[in-house]
């Protein structure tokens, strides 16, 4: 026998046999929002008061039962179109108040989902988990009813499916590297970009999937785009472990036996040697154990600073602004040091330096310099530069005369 199939996982539908309703009809909005409501809710029943304040809230209306009634049939009007047998109503009423016709066979995604994930946690073994996961994932098609997720009702409801739904993924992607199966975790990973596109350890799983396969190219190019995708479109910063996986990124990308006028050709091909170097923050680190170390046999003096990009206002920077600020301040750095000095993004808002061979009195002017060629190349920017300095490393305990 058919059954009436519900997707709330996504775009919304309902289908029996051949015949399908979406959401992309050209019905009104509150229709939609009073058939989704109670098929949420369809394990209860619903008040009349409680779907007038649904649809209308605090809003005043003359007659809302009337209306109510009104979009109620229009509501079954749109239903029978789906031709379920004998006439069968999907809406009901009894004594004032709604619900779905619990005598009709429903199949709805999201009450499988979460029955998916109750047997995962009564799962036997590893094996069993991660079929009931794979099963999980797939059925998740988009974020519950996407195209109202900002409505009051289904902001709740979406944030604990879409963190349901994170929590799976999360574990599978965990199985999936653990034994090896580089290619399932590299598709769910793929799936989980669509649904949330800011979970570094999605791209974290993902890149070391890639590595695993050797398609180093395209975990290079994935790192590049998740760079731009936190620190520029959203001015936030991905988690430590997946800037410090871009050192295995190039440094694996090697044959055992390589030509030594291909590397040769690789490494001067690096730099223009134009302005100051820039480099991810991954390799700064390495560069600044470098020249501390070089720094403490010759005793020249070496200077790590921070410059910090923020708001005039108390208000938060927007984000396509800070994008704006960072670029021209990294063009400001870049041309206002030497070609020997090293910095790096520390953070959304954040450049670090290492000025080498300066002095605390050099380090100041360098830092104030470029202040006032940044503030003065751009005055309507609305930001302030804020910068902190100090000696680079530890200072070498003296050692006694022998």
């Amino acid at each position: 026998m058919e059954k009436l199939k519900i997707t709330m996982l996504g775009e919304f539908s309902m289908s029996y046999g051949d015949n399908v309703i979406t959401e992309q009809s050209k019905r009104s909005k509150k229709m939609w929002t009073l058939l989704q409501f109670m098929i949420a809710n369809h394990n209860r029943e619903i008040s009349q008061t409680e779907l007038i304040n649904l649809l209308w809230g605090d809003k005043e209306s003359e007659n809302p039962v009337g209306a109510l009634k009104t979009s109620l049939h229009r509501l079954r009007a749109c239903l029978d179109g789906l031709g379920l047998p004998d006439g069968a109503e999907i809406i009901v009423n009894s004594m004032g108040t709604y619900s779905l016709n619990s005598r009709i066979d429903c199949e709805i995604d999201f009450d499988e989902f979460d029955a998916l994930y109750k047997k995962s946690t009564l799962a036997q073994s590893e094996k069993e988990r991660t079929t009931l996961y794979l099963a999980a994932i797939a059925l998740y098609k988009g974020d519950f009813l996407q195209r109202s997720r900002s409505d009051g009702w289904v902001v709740p409801i979406n944030n604990y499916y879409h963190s349901l739904y994170l929590r799976i993924v999360h574990e599978t992607i965990d199985i999936l590297y653990k034994h090896k199966y580089y290619t399932e975790l590299i598709n769910v990973c793929r799936k989980a970009f669509e649904i949330e596109k800011l979970d570094d350890r999605i791209h974290l799983y993902y890149v070391k999937g890639l590595l695993d396969i050797g398609e180093t190219a395209a975990a290079k190019q994935h790192y590049t785009y998740v760079m731009d995708l936190f620190y520029n479109k959203n001015g936030i910063n991905p988690a430590p472990d997946f800037v410090e996986l871009y050192e295995k990124t190039v440094k694996d990308d090697h044959n055992y036996n390589a030509d030594f006028g291909v590397l040769k050709g690789q490494l001067d091909s690096i730099d223009d040697g134009i302005g100051a170097y820039y480099c991810e923050f991954a390799f700064f680190k390495h560069i600044y154990q470098l020249e501390i170390r070089d720094a403490v046999r010759s005793g020249r003096p070496t200077n790590l600073c921070l410059l910090t990009a923020v708001s005039k206002s108390q208000e938060e920077i927007d984000i396509k602004q800070l994008n704006r600020i960072m670029t021209r301040l990294s063009d400001c750095i870049s041309s206002s040091l030497r070609s020997r000095d090293v910095y790096s993004r520390y953070s959304a808002s954040q450049f670090v330096m290492l000025l080498t061979n300066t002095t605390k009195d050099q380090a100041e002017m360098v830092l104030d310099r470029i202040l006032k060629r940044f503030k003065r190349d751009n005055p309507k920017l609305g930001c302030t530069l804020l910068y902190k300095f100090d000696r680079a490393g530890k200072p070498r305990p003296p050692q006694e005369a022998k």
